[in-house]
């Protein structure tokens, strides 16, 4: 407190002091009155709320002493009763009076001594034999006798009383009670002496107990005779904690030494009932949300509770209040090891403190208020000249020139609004030449990214023209040209790349400059990127020993980075490595720089090149800058790849450093962000067993994007139309289509294009240029997209415009793809080749939908109408067939002729139109067969067979079909071919199963199966049926992998069978689809039922 006066006093000096001087007037006039009367009641309030808080800890303590004091000597005297009574049984036995041979006398007793205890649920003993007596009060006051003997075969039998302790009706029985096998006898044994047992749950009802156990020997063979249990009801403890008053809001619990609600104040029952069954449960599950909170704290600071030796004061905020924790071990010979814990809430004696508190800060604000009234008051009549400035000078600062004040001072305000006045004249005079200027250079400045962008389109696409036309020479567009020809064409082509690189550079350089790059950020796989660039890059090696090794490991986590900007960043650096090393090697690698969320990836680009010199290696970087004037005259290049190359790095975050030694080598690293969902971080020694090098060669075998298009397609298949108003744009392309047989269409507009479209011109992809006059090719794609979509007709959109937005929109309009001029024939190649495959296969997956619909209607169409089969007099009929989603060829049929029925069900194999045919024409030949009255069922099958098996070779497909024919009548049913077991329902529901297998093989499998032909006849009454099934009922399975199977069929027909038979099929189908559930069905469902009427 002797602090704060000093300080006070020196701020007032300071004031004085700089009074002289123009300060702030308000704080000479508010803060000194705010500062002493702020203080002085502060100090004041400060101190009584210091003491008033000291004081209640100290109440605190006492009160939690003297309560865990009372808990404890309540618990001694407690868990005395049960010792007592153990004892004093067994005086009874060392007098001889009772004893462990017969239990019959201690029926009584214990009977009548149990209720002179009321906090005593029972009384037992229990012999070696396993024979038990016990006497029991339960909470009710009723009495029990339980029994466990020789004549209750050992199962425990407990028994209401009469008045005078005799058994009566049995009340409960339990089977297979050993009462030696139960843990407290075992551990009462093993103790040797006087002991208790853990808190159990009463058998008989809701409580909890402890046992005092004491195991009895003979004196003279030292065996055990058996042993004395005594049940004490700790609920007794529960009610004295209740009685107990800790402050308004405290509470008082006990728990064990695992943390076990015991006993508590709030009189919360220490058990729960899950699935019918009582628990115990730690006390951090309480109901009673200050006991929960209480046990959270101790198991996060106290760790093991059975290192509790001794009590301790502890204290903790819970939602914002403080809470006193006593805690108080309790411990009763080997096993009872409890803590006694008295919680008590500050805010039950901070009351009045509090209160006081919220006084004295009441009488401080409105000291303080009135203070700072009075004193603004003040500063108002003597600041508002110099508030009239301020507005102003912002007004000022905002733009707004005409500003003036006017103040009739002759004192020091007056002065100051005067020069104030001069200033700002003087100040509009010099913006307005400024902002005149300022027009001028951003004038200038859009003239120049005007050109820019404008020179860049215009060098673009004769470039592609020069690029396009020499490859195409090479390549042999006109015939094979001689060697040195070649060469010289080759180094046109290179010149034109070179150049383009250089339009590249200055439209990226423009770009960072303004920061008007957009970065396309997505995880990249680096190693994938690199091998990529080193092939584009094995053109720059020429005719050096130079090799290009890519040492980065397979397994390499994923980057954050824009694809292509990725690409230009390392082929810039890769190009420059290989530029300045004469031979050698130029090798890239890449590591992880941290394991932290913020990690980076660090790539490396080492050479063993002619170096830089220290002195240079600051400058490098700069625009225009290269190590040294004669290396420029003699490498050459811009001096802009590596600028270009550190804005590219830093625009994803990341940093280019560089290590050199003249004559030796030089090291470019650059880091790059970790992608999020990258994959696992491989460990130092996975990285470096992994780092097997990667030889260019090797590269170039397994890099199928940059090997020439392969092209199966005949000239007349494959047709191209090459829309551009360049004539050295569209011989480019043709001579590149030409080589590898495209026929190529050509229209020099976007108007001709569409005229040639209008008049009948089927191209499988369109080459479009970008600007073209009076039509753009934005508005040719609009207008193609309104009669063809993206499969029908592939456009690929080609110019040389670079925006982000130029590729937005073309996309936009409708095209498929988008290639920036000039373009390497190799990758135009291989998007033409992609365009058209996914076109084609598009088409194929049209025709496919349109042979499943097909082949779904035939299943329809010659499936018998439910009206057909109600005319069938003797036979109730019903039928059902579900096509999977791909259809096969499920078939049945019912006819009648002459009196008598046929009935046909079959399985095509295979799906699709075939199986669907095939199940037509074995339609038609059933039904003619059976217009003919062929009945014999050998030449019926055979002659059917003849006829599919022709018709099968004549379409040249591998299919087949099961099929049973039944002919009925007048009660008797012939079965032959062969299919699935035939199912014949009797009457009563036993279902008997007719085997096929031995009747027939499949129709159309063979040319001749005459000798495989066999039929059985079955005898049908009133009541008896047929079901007839396919096997996709049977075969059905769900998520689990598990099979329908034919005994479940069986079981859900012959439950059902007494049913109309149109309630029977819905049974089965209904059964088959909640069996399924969410898994697919992948063949038909195929059931066809009868039964014979009465």
């Amino acid at each position: 407190m002797s602090i704060s006066l000093p300080k006070f006093e020196l701020i007032w000096i300071k004031i004085v002091r700089k009074s002289r001087h123009p300060i702030p007037i308000r704080t000479i006039l508010i803060v000194p009155f705010l500062l002493q009367i702020f203080g002085a009641v502060g100090i004041v309030g400060w101190l009584s709320f210091y003491a008033g808080q000291k004081a209640v800890n100290q109440v605190v303590s006492q009160l939690q002493n003297e309560i865990s004091a009372r808990v404890e000597q309540n618990l001694e005297a407690y868990l005395a009763i049960p010792e007592k009574i153990n004892q004093t049984n067994l005086n009874l036995i060392r007098s001889g009076i009772l004893t462990f041979e017969n239990l019959n006398p201690w029926e009584k007793y214990l009977w009548g001594q149990v209720q002179i205890y009321p906090d005593i649920n029972f009384i037992k003993i229990t012999n070696a034999a396993g024979q038990e007596r016990t006497g029991e009060q339960l909470g009710d006051g009723s009495l029990r006798i339980n029994v466990v003997d020789t004549f209750t075969n050992f199962d425990f039998y407990s028994y209401q009383t009469n008045n005078q302790g005799d058994r009566t009706e049995v009340a409960t029985i339990v089977k297979d009670f050993d009462t030696r096998k139960g843990v407290w006898y075992q551990d009462a044994v093993k103790a040797g002496e006087a002991t208790w047992s853990s808190v159990y749950l009463s058998l008989l009802e809701p409580t909890l107990l402890m046992s005092a156990l004491l195991p009895v020997y003979n004196p003279q063979t030292q065996q055990v005779q058996g042993v004395l249990n005594t049940a004490l009801r700790l609920d007794g403890i529960g009610d004295f904690l209740n009685r107990l008053k800790v402050g308004k809001s405290g509470q008082t619990f006990l728990i064990d030494s695992e943390g076990t609600l015991l006993a508590t104040s709030t009189l919360e029952k220490p058990f729960q009932e899950i699935n019918n069954e009582r628990q115990l449960f730690p006390a951090i599950n309480s109901q009673n949300s200050l006991t929960q909170a209480t046990a959270n704290y101790l198991s996060q600071t106290q760790g093991n509770l059975n290192n509790i030796k001794q009590g301790k004061d502890l204290e903790f905020t819970w939602k914002r209040e403080r809470y006193f924790v006593k805690i108080l071990p309790f411990n009763k010979g080997k096993t009872v090891n409890w803590l006694i814990l008295v919680v008590v809430p500050e805010s039950d004696f901070m009351e009045q403190i509090n209160a006081n508190t919220r006084t004295t800060i009441i009488l401080c604000s409105l000291a303080l208020l009135g203070a700072t009234l009075i004193g603004l008051l003040t500063a108002q009549w003597i600041v508002k000249p110099i508030l009239q400035l301020n507005v102003a000078a912002k007004q000022i600062a905002q733009g707004e020139w005409k500003q003036t004040l006017n103040l009739k001072r002759k004192d020091e305000l007056g002065q100051l609004a005067k020069s104030f006045n001069r200033m700002a004249k003087q100040l509009k005079e010099s913006f307005t030449i400024l902002e005149s200027k300022n027009q001028e250079l951003q004038h200038l400045d859009q003239l120049k990214d005007e050109f820019l962008a404008n020179t860049s389109h215009e060098l673009r696409t004769p470039l592609n023209g020069i690029i396009g036309i020499a490859e195409s020479l090479i390549d042999g567009a006109t015939g094979e040209l001689p060697p040195q020809t070649n060469s010289n064409l080759a180094m046109i082509a290179a010149s034109g790349r070179r150049l383009s690189s250089l339009v590249n550079d200055l439209l990226d350089f423009s770009k960072l400059r303004y920061q008007n790059i957009e970065l396309q950020l997505r995880p990249v796989d680096i190693r994938v990127i690199v091998d990529a660039v080193l092939i584009l890059s094995q053109s720059l090696i020429t005719q050096k020993n130079l090799h290009l090794i890519n040492r980065i490991p397979v397994d390499f986590p994923l980057a954050e980075a824009d694809e292509n900007r990725l690409q230009q960043i390392l082929y810039n650096l890769i190009g420059n490595a290989i530029k300045f090393t004469p031979e050698g090697i130029v090798e890239i690698s890449a590591r992880i720089l941290s394991e932290t969320e913020k990690s980076q990836i660090a790539i490396t680009i080492s050479d063993t090149g002619i170096g830089i010199a220290a002195n240079k290696l600051d400058r490098i970087f700069e625009s225009f800058e290269q190590a040294e004037g004669s290396t420029a005259r003699e490498y050459g290049g811009t001096g802009l790849g590596l600028t270009i190359t550190k804005q590219l790095v830093e625009l994803h975050g990341g940093q280019v450093t560089v290590e050199s030694e003249l004559g030796v080598g030089s090291q470019f690293t650059f880091t790059l962000p970790l992608a999020e969902n990258a994959l696992k971080i491989p460990t130092e020694n996975s990285i470096k067993n992994s780092l097997q090098p990667i030889q260019l060669n090797t590269l170039l075998a397994v890099s199928p994007g940059f090997s020439q298009p392969s092209i199966n397609h005949s000239p007349e298949t494959i047709k191209i139309l090459i829309v551009d108003d360049e004539i050295v744009n569209r011989q480019v392309l043709f001579n590149n289509l030409s080589l590898h047989h495209y026929a190529v269409f050509q229209a020099s507009n976007g108007e001709e294009a569409l005229e040639l479209i209008k008049n009948g011109l089927k191209v499988d992809v369109m080459l479009l240029d970008v600007m073209m006059p009076k039509i753009t090719g934005y508005e040719v794609t609009q207008k193609l997209r309104e009669q063809f979509d993206a499969t029908e007709l592939p456009i690929i959109l080609l110019t040389a415009k670079t925006q982000v937005q130029d590729v937005v929109t073309g996309l936009n309009v409708g095209a498929n793809d988008y290639m920036m001029k000039p373009f390497a024939k190799d990758e135009l190649l291989a998007r033409i080749r992609t365009h058209v495959n996914v076109s084609r296969l598009h088409a194929e997956n049209l025709r496919l939908a349109t042979e499943l619909e097909v082949t779904r209607r035939l299943q329809q169409m010659i499936l018998p109408k439910p009206e057909e089969l109600a005319m069938i007099s003797e036979l109730e009929i019903v039928g059902f067939m579900e096509p999977a989603e791909e259809v096969g060829g499920d078939y049945y049929d019912v006819l009648e002729t002459d009196g008598v029925v046929t009935l046909g069900i079959g399985d095509v194999t295979g799906h699709g139109l075939e199986s669907g045919i095939l199940m037509l024409m074995a339609q038609m030949g059933i039904r003619t067969l059976t217009e003919i009255r062929e009945t014999d069922p050998i030449q019926f099958l055979s002659i059917l067979n003849n006829t599919l098996y022709k018709n099968v070779e004549r379409m040249n497909v591998d299919r087949n079909l099961t099929l049973a024919i039944l002919n009925y009548y007048q009660g008797l049913l012939t079965v032959s071919g062969q299919h699935e077991e035939i199912l014949i329902v009797r009457c009563d529901g036993e279902i008997e199963r007719i085997d096929t297998i031995d009747l027939g093989i499949p129709i159309a499998l063979d040319k001749n199966i005459t000798e495989f032909i066999n039929s059985t006849t079955v005898e049908l009454k009133t009541g008896d049926g047929v079901v007839l099934y396919t096997d996709g009922i049977t075969e059905t399975f769900n998520l689990d992998k598990q099979q329908y199977g034919l005994d479940r069929l069986c079981d859900v027909i012959s439950q059902n069978w007494q049913n109309p038979i149109e309630e029977i099929k819905q049974a089965v189908i209904n059964d088959v689809i909640t069996f399924r559930g969410e898994q697919k069905q992948f063949d038909d469902i195929t059931l066809l039922i009868l039964k014979q009427k009465a």
